[in-house]
């Protein structure tokens, strides 16, 4: 993955969710509306090892990332979404939210939507734009 400019000579630590399978109400067309679909979702975050050094092996140091699997699952499990942008987009909001992130890739796949393909998806990368 290509960092912003501005990035790019930093030292990150990457934290990653992979393949985090859930059932949503998510689309636009009326088959969609009536019944929750497979969905799987990639979110990876970076923030500068400098903001969060782990000398003393210490859950205080660092972000603790057990957020970020249950604010998701509890997000898609509340409401309806018309498109994975925006799921995509409001995941990246939540992640940005958290003060040591930096920048956050998300990417949603729908795998069940077309028999001759492996998945449908979206993907936005995002990085921090708050003065830290």
């Amino acid at each position: 993955m290509m960092l912003p400019q501005d990035l790019s000579r930093c030292d990150f630590r990457r934290i990653f969710l992979k393949g985090f399978q859930v059932q949503a109400s998510i689309g636009f067309h009326s088959h969609e509306t009536i019944q929750r679909q497979r969905i799987l979702i990639d979110v990876d975050l970076y923030i500068a090892r400098a903001q969060a050094p782990i000398s003393r092996d210490q859950i205080d140091q660092v972000l603790d990332y057990d957020f970020l699997r249950n604010e998701i699952k509890a997000l898609t499990a509340t409401r309806h979404f018309n498109l994975q942008e925006t799921l995509a987009e409001i995941i990246a909001d939540m992640v940005l939210e958290r003060p040591l992130v930096q920048l956050v890739r998300v990417q949603i796949q729908k795998p069940d939507v077309y028999e001759d393909c492996e998945s449908l998806g979206v993907e936005v990368l995002r990085r921090q734009t708050k003065a830290a």
